[in-house]
């Protein structure tokens, strides 16, 4: 995908003007005069600093264009990954998963944009350079520093997804005005989160990226992979939920067995599951509706990942959630068959599974789960 450097006009003309803005919405402007309308095309290095203090170090290159606004994705793009010999390409209707070992795509008619853009390759994508078109940013300034020009982004708190204090960074090379950095921070999970996408070897409108997104090759040098039919995720619904003692996340163990009689909501949960963070405030007013008539909510956090105990009372604090929850076993969390999140399930008074459900979103479902586990007779007691 590499091609020669090639940069367009108007590029070049807005560069001695960069350094002369004398404001941050005049250098925002020109910046966007310059980069509007044309195919991107850069190698790039994402670094990516999480709260547990894990480090993911990836290298890819990506070719890009602007969407319109409105569209699924942001960008028409192509990006790769040679080290996982993946690669992505997205045309603004569909978008194809490409596996460059066996020379195989699949295509999505309809892809869904966290998972795209959470990809391997799409992870590349540095899509803040387009973005910075939107109104979505609360303020923005600009500095001029010894390597270049900075346009500082300051974005809105998002505490439904757990999403505080974000920064975004524009570095501007000093020599060409090209943006040679685009740096990301954010509180997330309780602690500091920091994104950065090194870019080099940009360019503008070159002819072999333009053919990359107007005439992909792929589809003439790739077959279509055969799809493998998905096996159906086993559930627990209408069987009878296995029982657990579990450690509190303040401390006191809890028995499943406890609360015999009563209706149970089990929500699992990790730290970085942003569904399942937006989920909290409905699962709160769950428990605040139905506290009254025996029902009970049990958070369950199924998180293996380096602090992640320490992070979940602030999140749960910042979400005004306060019912109580556990700390779940990996035995609890497979005999429950949790492999995504959020899974959900409400356990009727008698111990049977009303609903087993995996996906956000499910206040609907979980509140007619309840009232039917509530309208269920339990059986009579013998007196013989």
């Amino acid at each position: 995908m590499k091609s020669t450097i090639i940069f367009a006009s108007s590029w070049l003309l807005a560069v001695p003007a960069l350094g002369q803005a004398s404001t941050a919405t005049a250098m925002l402007a020109r910046y966007q005069q310059a980069l509007a309308g044309h195919v991107l095309g850069y190698e790039v290095q994402r670094i990516d600093t999480f709260p547990s203090g894990n480090v993911w170090n990836h290298r890819g290159q990506v070719v890009m264009r602007r969407r319109p606004a409105g569209s699924a994705l942001p960008a028409d793009f192509l990006a790769q990954r040679p080290d996982m010999k993946l690669t992505y390409y997205y045309n603004g209707s569909a978008g194809y998963d490409l596996d460059d070992k066996t020379r195989t795509y699949r295509m999505e008619a309809k892809p869904y944009a966290p998972s795209v853009l959470g990809s391997p390759a799409g992870q590349l994508l540095a899509e803040e350079l387009l973005a910075v078109t939107d109104s979505a940013y609360q303020s923005v300034a600009y500095s001029l520093t010894s390597q270049g020009g900075v346009l500082h982004f300051r974005y809105p708190d998002q505490p439904a997804l757990d999403v505080l204090n974000r920064h975004t960074y524009l570095v501007l090379d000093a020599q060409t005005g090209l943006p040679r950095e685009v740096k990301t921070t954010m509180m997330r999970g309780g602690g500091k989160w920091v994104i950065i996408k090194r870019l080099s070897q940009l360019r503008l409108d070159a002819p072999a990226d333009v053919a990359a997104l107007d005439q992909p090759s792929f589809r003439a040098t790739y077959r279509e992979a055969v799809p493998v039919p998905a096996a159906e995720a086993p559930t627990l619904q209408s069987k009878r939920a296995p029982l657990f003692a579990l450690q509190g996340l303040a401390g006191a163990p809890v028995r499943l067995a406890a609360y015999k009689g009563r209706v149970v909501v089990l929500d699992f949960w990790e730290t970085h599951c942003a569904p399942c963070i937006r989920d909290m405030p409905q699962l709160q007013l769950l428990q605040a509706r139905y506290q009254g008539k025996g029902v009970v909510v049990l958070g369950m956090l199924a998180d293996n990942s380096l602090g992640a105990q320490g992070r979940a009372p602030g999140i749960l604090k910042r979400q005004g959630a306060t019912y109580q929850n556990l700390v779940v076993s990996k035995e609890i969390a497979s005999a429950y068959h949790v492999n995504s999140f959020p899974h959900q399930l409400v356990i009727g008074r008698t111990g049977i599974i009303e609903l087993d459900h995996t996906g956000g979103e499910a206040t609907a479902a979980l509140t007619a789960a309840i009232e039917r586990a509530l309208n269920v007779k339990t059986p009579a007691k013998s007196t013989k």
